[in-house]
């Protein structure tokens, strides 16, 4: 990769989602990014840490030759993807299809539940709590033996 790819896509990604960049080297080994520090004519300064161990804060100085792709370590929308590079006017599908469902689901917690009446006498509520009890150990049992049917 050169210089020049390294910079555009930095800039491109915004600087919250610096923490997420990995950086995936020639042979395979992966350095994930912390902080850019700077970019040199030959090489990329930053802190980070080598996949797979927990050592943070270690400083790299990558050649950009050495870079094979650079990946982002997150999930992120289609929507967000093309705002990187400039298409405002996207509306993502997915993106729409859960915004009407947050809105479904708005509307159906205005209109008020039915309120259980209240027991208070104390028969009532051992009565309950027995019942309670005998469904959650049905429920219990009856997904063991799904499993156990599975295999």
């Amino acid at each position: 990769m050169r210089r020049e790819d390294c910079v555009e896509m930095f800039g491109r990604i915004p600087p919250k989602d610096h923490s997420y960049v990995n950086l995936v080297m020639r042979n395979q080994s992966v350095i994930s990014v912390d902080q850019v520090a700077r970019f040199e004519p030959a090489y990329i300064a930053l802190r980070g840490r080598e996949g797979g161990t927990t050592d943070e804060g270690r400083v790299f100085f990558i050649p950009y030759e050495e870079i094979a792709y650079i990946r982002i370590e997150r999930l992120l929308r289609l929507r967000d993807l093309k705002v990187m590079f400039g298409d405002m006017d996207f509306v993502d599908p997915e993106d729409r299809l859960s915004e009407e469902a947050a809105a479904e689901s708005v509307s159906t917690m205005d209109t008020p539940m039915p309120m259980p009446a209240v027991l208070t006498d104390p028969a009532s509520i051992a009565r309950q709590n027995l019942l309670d009890r005998i469904r959650a150990a049905r429920t219990a049992a009856g997904s063991a033996t799904g499993r156990l049917d599975k295999r």
